[in-house]
Protein backbone atom coordinates (compact mmCIF):
# COMPACT_ATOMS: atom_id res chain seq x y z
CA UNK A 1 0.00 0.00 0.00
CA UNK A 2 3.15 2.30 0.96
CA UNK A 3 4.41 1.61 -2.67
CA UNK A 4 1.35 2.72 -4.10
CA UNK A 5 0.91 5.76 -2.16
CA UNK A 6 4.46 6.77 -3.21
CA UNK A 7 4.41 5.70 -6.93
CA UNK A 8 1.55 8.18 -7.07
CA UNK A 9 3.08 10.94 -4.98
CA UNK A 10 5.89 10.96 -7.62
CA UNK A 11 3.55 11.03 -10.62
CA UNK A 12 1.36 13.92 -9.12
CA UNK A 13 4.88 15.39 -8.67
CA UNK A 14 6.05 15.01 -11.97
CA UNK A 15 2.69 16.16 -13.67
CA UNK A 16 2.68 19.30 -11.38
CA UNK A 17 6.13 20.40 -12.46
CA UNK A 18 5.86 19.64 -15.97
CA UNK A 19 2.71 22.12 -15.54
CA UNK A 20 4.69 24.71 -14.47
CA UNK A 21 7.56 24.51 -17.21
CA UNK A 22 7.81 27.52 -19.73
CA UNK A 23 6.27 25.92 -23.37
CA UNK A 24 9.38 24.86 -25.78
CA UNK A 25 7.90 27.00 -28.69
CA UNK A 26 6.54 30.54 -28.37
CA UNK A 27 4.27 31.52 -30.88
CA UNK A 28 4.18 34.81 -32.49
CA UNK A 29 1.69 37.05 -30.84
CA UNK A 30 -1.00 38.34 -33.29
CA UNK A 31 -0.01 42.30 -34.19
CA UNK A 32 -3.26 42.76 -35.37
CA UNK A 33 -4.76 45.43 -33.55
CA UNK A 34 -8.11 44.92 -32.52
CA UNK A 35 -11.39 46.86 -33.58
CA UNK A 36 -12.04 50.05 -31.83
CA UNK A 37 -14.42 49.42 -29.35
CA UNK A 38 -16.81 52.07 -27.77
CA UNK A 39 -19.28 51.54 -24.96
CA UNK A 40 -21.69 54.65 -26.75
CA UNK A 41 -21.13 55.13 -30.09
CA UNK A 42 -22.39 58.62 -30.88
CA UNK A 43 -23.33 60.63 -33.94
CA UNK A 44 -22.87 64.13 -34.33
CA UNK A 45 -25.34 65.88 -37.32
CA UNK A 46 -26.22 69.94 -37.67
CA UNK A 47 -29.76 68.60 -36.67
CA UNK A 48 -29.24 66.02 -34.14
CA UNK A 49 -26.75 64.25 -32.33
CA UNK A 50 -27.57 60.58 -31.69
CA UNK A 51 -26.42 58.74 -28.83
CA UNK A 52 -26.74 54.55 -28.68
CA UNK A 53 -25.79 52.27 -25.19
CA UNK A 54 -26.47 49.49 -23.80
CA UNK A 55 -27.68 49.15 -20.49
CA UNK A 56 -27.55 46.25 -18.51
CA UNK A 57 -30.36 44.54 -16.44
CA UNK A 58 -31.13 42.34 -13.67
CA UNK A 59 -32.37 39.75 -15.62
CA UNK A 60 -28.91 39.97 -17.67
CA UNK A 61 -31.37 40.87 -20.45
CA UNK A 62 -29.11 43.91 -22.28
CA UNK A 63 -31.25 47.01 -23.36
CA UNK A 64 -30.31 49.06 -26.51
CA UNK A 65 -30.96 52.68 -25.91
CA UNK A 66 -30.98 55.38 -28.43
CA UNK A 67 -31.11 59.11 -27.47
CA UNK A 68 -31.99 61.23 -29.90
CA UNK A 69 -30.89 65.30 -29.14
CA UNK A 70 -32.75 67.56 -31.44
CA UNK A 71 -30.93 71.16 -32.57
CA UNK A 72 -32.51 73.78 -34.82
CA UNK A 73 -35.71 73.25 -34.08
CA UNK A 74 -35.45 69.80 -35.90
CA UNK A 75 -38.20 66.73 -35.86
CA UNK A 76 -38.90 63.55 -36.77
CA UNK A 77 -41.89 61.19 -36.82
CA UNK A 78 -42.06 58.80 -33.71
CA UNK A 79 -41.79 54.77 -34.64
CA UNK A 80 -45.18 54.78 -32.47
CA UNK A 81 -46.85 56.26 -35.05
CA UNK A 82 -49.19 53.82 -36.17
CA UNK A 83 -49.51 55.19 -39.72
CA UNK A 84 -47.13 54.21 -42.74
CA UNK A 85 -45.26 57.06 -43.68
CA UNK A 86 -42.00 57.02 -45.47
CA UNK A 87 -38.76 58.04 -43.53
CA UNK A 88 -40.28 57.03 -40.02
CA UNK A 89 -37.92 56.65 -37.31
CA UNK A 90 -37.41 52.93 -37.81
CA UNK A 91 -34.38 50.78 -36.22
CA UNK A 92 -33.54 46.83 -37.22
CA UNK A 93 -30.80 44.36 -37.05
CA UNK A 94 -29.71 42.58 -40.42
CA UNK A 95 -29.81 39.01 -38.94
CA UNK A 96 -31.86 37.96 -36.04
CA UNK A 97 -29.71 35.07 -35.52
CA UNK A 98 -27.68 35.61 -32.53
CA UNK A 99 -29.69 38.44 -31.18
CA UNK A 100 -33.32 39.34 -31.00
CA UNK A 101 -35.49 42.36 -30.13
CA UNK A 102 -37.99 41.44 -26.99
CA UNK A 103 -40.80 43.25 -26.08
CA UNK A 104 -41.89 46.85 -27.43
CA UNK A 105 -39.77 50.02 -27.89
CA UNK A 106 -40.52 52.52 -25.19
CA UNK A 107 -40.23 56.33 -25.59
CA UNK A 108 -39.95 58.91 -23.17
CA UNK A 109 -41.13 61.49 -23.07
CA UNK A 110 -43.65 59.72 -25.15
CA UNK A 111 -44.52 61.87 -28.61
CA UNK A 112 -48.39 63.16 -28.72
CA UNK A 113 -50.46 63.25 -32.19
CA UNK A 114 -50.18 67.04 -33.49
CA UNK A 115 -50.16 69.01 -36.56
CA UNK A 116 -46.69 70.37 -37.97
CA UNK A 117 -46.56 72.65 -41.00
CA UNK A 118 -44.26 73.68 -43.28
CA UNK A 119 -44.58 75.12 -46.72
CA UNK A 120 -45.00 71.79 -48.51
CA UNK A 121 -47.50 70.19 -46.16
CA UNK A 122 -50.71 69.79 -47.76
CA UNK A 123 -52.28 67.20 -44.83
CA UNK A 124 -53.75 68.66 -41.76
CA UNK A 125 -53.51 65.39 -40.04
CA UNK A 126 -52.60 64.67 -36.22
CA UNK A 127 -49.15 62.87 -36.89
CA UNK A 128 -46.63 61.55 -33.66
CA UNK A 129 -43.99 64.32 -33.92
CA UNK A 130 -41.09 63.95 -32.11
CA UNK A 131 -40.02 67.37 -31.35
CA UNK A 132 -37.85 67.44 -28.31
CA UNK A 133 -34.74 65.34 -27.14
CA UNK A 134 -36.58 61.58 -26.89
CA UNK A 135 -34.83 58.36 -25.54
CA UNK A 136 -36.06 55.11 -26.48
CA UNK A 137 -34.82 51.83 -25.06
CA UNK A 138 -35.25 48.17 -26.75
CA UNK A 139 -34.99 44.94 -24.61
CA UNK A 140 -33.29 42.73 -26.22
CA UNK A 141 -32.35 38.47 -25.92
CA UNK A 142 -29.16 36.64 -26.77
CA UNK A 143 -30.12 33.78 -29.06
CA UNK A 144 -26.60 32.16 -28.11
CA UNK A 145 -23.77 32.13 -25.63
CA UNK A 146 -21.15 32.43 -28.27
CA UNK A 147 -18.72 35.74 -29.61
CA UNK A 148 -20.56 37.39 -32.49
CA UNK A 149 -21.29 40.92 -34.19
CA UNK A 150 -24.68 41.72 -34.56
CA UNK A 151 -24.97 44.68 -37.80
CA UNK A 152 -28.08 47.36 -37.09
CA UNK A 153 -29.26 50.45 -38.89
CA UNK A 154 -31.34 53.09 -37.59
CA UNK A 155 -33.11 55.48 -40.61
CA UNK A 156 -35.40 58.38 -40.33
CA UNK A 157 -36.09 61.85 -42.06
CA UNK A 158 -34.97 64.56 -40.40
CA UNK A 159 -37.64 67.88 -40.86
CA UNK A 160 -37.37 70.40 -41.36
CA UNK A 161 -34.81 69.50 -44.04
CA UNK A 162 -36.01 66.71 -45.21
CA UNK A 163 -33.01 64.60 -45.44
CA UNK A 164 -33.21 60.76 -45.35
CA UNK A 165 -30.86 59.51 -42.55
CA UNK A 166 -29.59 55.54 -42.56
CA UNK A 167 -27.43 55.45 -39.81
CA UNK A 168 -25.17 51.75 -39.39
CA UNK A 169 -23.89 50.39 -36.02
CA UNK A 170 -22.36 47.68 -35.05
CA UNK A 171 -22.92 45.36 -32.00
CA UNK A 172 -20.01 42.61 -31.01
CA UNK A 173 -20.11 40.35 -28.06
CA UNK A 174 -16.88 38.80 -26.90
CA UNK A 175 -16.13 36.81 -23.94
CA UNK A 176 -18.83 37.97 -21.76
CA UNK A 177 -18.74 41.58 -22.78
CA UNK A 178 -20.74 43.53 -25.50
CA UNK A 179 -19.46 46.99 -27.06
CA UNK A 180 -19.93 49.33 -30.25
CA UNK A 181 -17.40 48.59 -32.84
CA UNK A 182 -17.11 51.46 -35.73
CA UNK A 183 -18.93 50.31 -38.69
CA UNK A 184 -17.09 49.33 -41.93
CA UNK A 185 -19.75 50.38 -44.38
Amino acid sequence: MSKLITIAVVLFGINFSAGLQEPLEQYPINSKASPDTFKEYVVNHDDYTLKLSLENTNSNLPILVIEMNLKNNAHFISPLEEKEFTGKFYFDFGSYKNMAIKGQLTENPTSIGKVLYTNNDSTKEKIKWVTENTTYKQPLRFKTIHNFEVYGRIQFTIEPSCTFEEIPFVISYQDGEMVFVEPKC
